[in-house]
């Protein structure tokens, strides 16, 4: 250990130290407010448990609190809420004057640029207009089954097999992340990366790169500017894995997105429906040309999306559902069924079993309680926990609390999905049933009490194209194996940007015998 990492990690555990000892004294459910370091002791101090902390400090003050950073550093986000009316005034009734912001920009800029992720404004809605042209299509739907049913039967299944054939633990999670990351590559460029395609699973440097280059980004949004701007010059610490992170990110992408400008300048006149054709198809009409760097970042911001999101909800939502059988085994009736009457109706076509298997849109459409088992997990265990917001102006939210002009706020969906006001006593019970309805329907709840998708204007565009490839997945995987998560798991969030699974899931599988063949 240098002996900059001496002295960070002496000077860390003196403050968390003495911030123990005043906590312990403070009878106030806030946070406390220190001369000088503000409120900053109690985050480092609960880092390791940051979103229950978070979401019970705004259970006991009303669902907002005013944060107070360390002395004159106003980079910090400064109010933290998880109101619903709070968060439609933000996200939606006073959405321009809440943009991402510049700083968050200047957070993120080194791995996503002027992408989706962190554009405001004219770029964004051209970026998003695109990306809503692409995924609108009805071919896109269709072609979005067809792939996945290709990825399932060509990567994931083998990968499956040998592990069950081992008997042996492996990491779900790193399955799933695998195999978004080749979907999202298909989808975005049109390119497979293989990041799924070999047995024995080989490291993916630029999948690892782009988690540390996150992951420092992320550090930047609860440090001080002075602090990690100071640690970037120096070359140190997080900001020091950001950049060797930065390099394979750049050298990736940069290659990804070259080939496939050559292979469309090569195919003038065909009609491709990936994201990056449609944009390039789109500016181009508009009479620009974007630069091989914004699509790079176009393809950034769209990995972050789709990668990260649907394969770490899956992730817990397979660990729910080895603490709670009873859920499963409602899913895996769902499931007999379904496949009985597809049975019946291929019994006369010579169809494999592993073909009756590959369910489609209607099928999937079915699957109510699944869907709902799914919602319920997304509630618990949000992918993307908590977002970011600067106003640049002043602003009353509708609880009264004054926003001011150039102050950052956060809204804390982690806590807004676990709120007893909003779902109840039992709200931090796994409980699918709070999403059937009396006819036995899946229901959908205000975007603004189940922020998981984000809400307003920024509303998620893949949120459809989630859910299908979740279920596909997840009934496909239910169909053949019994999942067992590995007893001496520890399954415990990882702070980020998103919501991993600090230590992944580690599972083995056994063949399912209790389904109908």
């Amino acid at each position: 250990m240098d002996y900059y990492n001496i002295a960070l990690a002496s000077t860390m555990l003196a403050l968390i130290s003495i911030a123990k000892w005043y906590s312990i004294k403070s009878k106030s459910s806030l946070p406390l407010n220190w001369p000088v370091l503000g409120m900053m002791p109690s985050l480092l101090w609960n880092i390791s448990n940051l979103y229950d902390y978070t979401a019970k400090v705004l259970r006991e003050n009303g669902g907002t609190v005013k944060f107070s950073g360390p002395w004159k550093t106003r980079g910090l986000f400064e109010v933290i809420t998880s109101s619903p009316p709070n968060l439609e005034h933000v996200l939606k009734n006073e959405f321009p004057n809440f943009p991402r912001g510049p700083y968050f920009k200047g957070v993120f800029f080194d791995v996503f640029g002027d992408g989706l992720f962190t554009a405001d404004n004219g770029l964004w809605k051209r970026q998003r207009k695109a990306v809503a042209m692409a995924m609108s299509s009805s071919s896109f739907r269709d072609q979005t089954i067809i792939l996945l049913q290709k990825l399932l039967q060509e990567k994931v299944i083998p990968v499956l097999e040998e592990a069950k054939d081992k008997k042996s633990f492996f990491d779900l999670q790193d399955i799933f992340l695998r195999l978004n990351f080749d979907m999202i590559c298909i989808t975005v460029l049109g390119k497979d990366p293989g990041c799924l395609g070999s047995v024995p699973l080989l490291d993916v440097p630029f999948a690892m790169a782009f988690d540390e280059a996150v992951e420092a980004c992320t550090y930047r949004l609860i440090l001080p500017p002075f602090f990690w701007r100071c640690m970037k010059f120096l070359n140190v610490g997080s900001e020091k894995m950001l950049r060797r992170a930065q390099t394979v990110i750049c050298d990736f992408a940069s290659e990804m997105v070259k080939c496939r400008i050559e292979e469309l300048n090569s195919e003038r006149g065909i009609q491709h429906g990936d994201i990056l054709s449609t944009f390039i198809k789109m500016e181009e009409e508009e009479g620009r040309a974007p630069s091989e760097k914004l699509l790079q970042d176009l393809f950034m911001s769209i990995l972050l999306a789709g990668r990260d999101t649907s394969a770490l909800a899956l992730t817990w939502f397979f660990w729910l559902l080895s603490m709670h059988p009873n859920v499963e085994q409602k899913i895996i009736s769902e499931i007999t069924q379904i496949l009985k009457s597809k049975h019946v109706n291929n019994n006369n076509n010579n169809n494999s079993y592993d073909k009756i298997h590959m369910f489609g849109l209607e099928e999937l459409r079915c699957m109510n309680y699944l869907q709902a088992a799914i919602s319920e997990s997304l509630r618990l265990y949000p992918p993307v926990p908590v977002s970011y917001r600067q106003a640049m102006e002043d602003s009353i939210l509708p609880d009264g609390t004054h926003v001011k002009k150039g102050s950052k706020l956060l809204y804390f969906i982690y806590a807004t999905n676990r709120m007893e006001n909003l779902w109840g006593k039992d709200a931090l019970e796994f409980k699918p049933e709070r999403w059937i309805n009396k006819e036995g329907f899946c229901m959908k709840e205000w975007d603004y009490k189940y922020p998981v998708f984000n809400a307003g204007p920024r509303l998620c565009l893949g949120r459809d194209n989630a859910y299908v490839s979740m279920k596909f997945m997840a009934a496909n995987i239910l169909a053949r194996y019994k999942v067992k998560v590995d007893p001496g798991h520890i399954a415990k969030p990882k702070f980020g940007l998103t919501l991993f699974m600090k230590h992944g899931l580690k599972v083995s599988l056994d063949s399912r015998e209790d389904i109908v063949k």
